[in-house]
């Protein structure tokens, strides 16, 4: 196993940033500095790592206690302070070639992988587990009790975690409660005819939510012991996120299906904990995927992008009560994350940049940057370039 660790120093690091201020549609004016005693510290940043070569497009960003951040690739671990400056990155590299999911819980790395394929499927192929801390050190490997292809997982807790794993012989679709080392805890078929639902949530009560961008057998709430508590068919939506509010209910959000409406607007949608719909919002974002949402202790947050290209991402905020407070064209490009809640109550995610702007290439390569909005939800005027 090889790794490669960048550790920029702090005052090294100092010699590599930009700051850029900018209108909310301007990102070209700069002002150059190198000395740390007159960087000004603010609350809302774009830190763009215009120095790293970038090799995913997908990441799982995490705040740790502290406020600092870690961001998560397939291939990469990079770490951010809550001020925005990048303090080291290590390049992951690993014996196999397996399709793997990353997630990360509890200042620990979780990669859950499988050598197997959709095509060629092998039932007895298991499915695997490799937990690191944040300097790549493995901390344990295990086998799994399960195979078959994974299509979401999600932690319960350290040792416990929720699957959604796909056999493409048995053409089932099952929900599975697995511990690291006592195995098979519950598991429970959703589907006997295809891939969905493909999207797990479990909430901090521990019940599990399952939903699908499809209108059929689109929402599934079970108990902990995967017991289906209720099911609903939300025909007129395809969901493509689902966030459970205690005392307020579950937002749903995505796209209405076109014999609903036919210009297939994004809507939120806010139901109650049986499935019953209290209220909900359609708007045009032009054209973009349904979106992905987190909520804090009082707005939405909505983000969305062009289909397959991954660009021009819109960022929607809301109120509780599905009012549109905001929206946000941000220019760039494919690479994404969740979006986090972070420690000033406000949101954070990755969304990549261009490298070069003009090259006309469908999927250009692209740096990452890492996004923290303060309250006022506008676009940062500090953007840090290293």
């Amino acid at each position: 196993m090889k790794t490669k660790i960048l550790n920029l120093k702090k005052g090294a690091l100092y010699t590599l940033v930009i700051f850029l201020f900018a209108s909310c549609s301007n990102f070209d004016t700069t002002n150059v500095t190198d000395n740390p005693e007159v960087l000004p510290i603010v609350d809302a940043w774009i830190c763009d790592m215009q120095s790293l070569e970038e090799d995913g497009w997908r990441y799982e960003l995490y705040m740790r206690s502290n406020g600092n951040y870690v961001a998560v690739s397939d291939t990469r671990i990079t770490k951010v302070t809550k001020d925005g400056f990048l303090e080291s990155m290590i390049l992951m590299s690993f014996d196999d070639d397996d399709v793997d999911i990353m997630r990360v819980y509890n200042d620990k790395i979780y990669r859950f992988h499988y050598n197997n394929d959709f095509q060629v499927f092998d039932p007895t192929e298991p499915l695997k587990l490799q937990v690191y801390d944040f300097d790549f050190n493995l901390l344990s490997e295990q086998i799994l009790d399960s195979n078959g292809l994974i299509y979401d997982v999600e932690i319960e807790n350290d040792d416990t975690f929720g699957m959604l794993v796909y056999d493409p012989d048995e053409n089932t679709m099952t929900l599975k409660k697995i511990h690291r080392t006592d195995g098979l805890l519950a598991d429970i078929d959703l589907s006997t005819s295809g891939t969905s639902p493909t999207n797990l949530h479990i909430v901090d009560n521990g019940l599990y939510m399952c939903t699908a961008s499809s209108n059929k057998n689109n929402f599934f709430m079970l108990d902990n012991n995967l017991n289906i508590l209720w099911a609903k068919e939300f025909n007129d939506y395809t969901i493509n996120d689902a966030n459970y509010i205690d005392g307020q209910g579950i937002y749903i959000s995505g796209r209405v299906t076109p014999f609903a409406d036919p210009e297939r607007p994004t809507y939120v949608a806010l139901i109650d904990f049986d499935g019953n719909e209290i209220n909900s919002v359609r708007y045009d974002p032009g054209e973009r995927w349904g979106p992905y949402m987190q909520v804090n202790d009082d707005k939405i947050c909505l983000t969305q992008t062009e289909p397959e290209s991954g660009i021009n991402m819109l960022m929607t905020i809301l109120d509780y009560n599905l009012n549109i407070e905001s929206t946000l064209e941000i220019p760039g490009n494919i690479v994404q994350s969740d979006i986090i809640v972070n420690e000033l109550g406000s949101f954070s995610f990755v969304y990549g940049n261009a490298i070069d702007p003009d090259d006309p290439d469908f999927f250009p390569e692209v740096n990452n940057r890492i996004f923290k909005f303060d309250t006022s939800y506008e676009l940062p005027s500090m953007v840090i370039v290293q």
